[in-house]
């Protein structure tokens, strides 16, 4: 299967111009409208409700979709459903650098994630350690 031409010309656009794309001034909207939904419009998702389906299961893409989260209601950017199920969700995020703070808690959350999983499936420290010297 090729890559479709819309998203090479998407990668081609975002090279072109890195500076400005990762710039933290380019705003998370910009990052939607200008790739985000270009190119899931490009893999054959109807982002922009060409369709005029009502809002529902049944659209392909709710954009500022509802989900549950710790019983607290949260709306990610996109949420993408085939046949009525919601299959995955796309929360929008520039592409500028985060600073270093941000990177400890996104390692530190990484980690609590993985303690969580290990601890959901009952590993033992000793396959806890295997599966850490596998990742690495």
């Amino acid at each position: 299967m090729s890559v479709p031409g819309q998203v090479v010309g998407l990668v081609e656009r975002f090279e072109a111009d890195r500076k400005t794309y990762r710039s933290t001034a380019y705003k998370e909207q910009w990052v939607r409208q200008d790739f985000i939904d270009p190119l899931f419009e490009a893999l054959g998702w109807d982002v922009v409700n060409k369709s005029g389906v009502p809002v529902g299961p049944h659209r392909g893409v709710i954009p500022e979709d509802a989900i549950r989260v710790r019983g607290a209601t949260k709306a990610p950017d996109y949420g993408f459903y085939i046949g009525g199920t919601r299959k995955f969700y796309v929360e929008a995020k520039i592409a500028g650098e985060r600073p270093v703070v941000q990177h400890q808690i996104v390692d530190a959350t990484d980690r609590q994630i993985d303690r969580l999983v290990y601890d959901l499936y009952g590993l033992t420290d000793e396959e806890v350690e295997i599966v850490e010297q596998e990742t690495r």
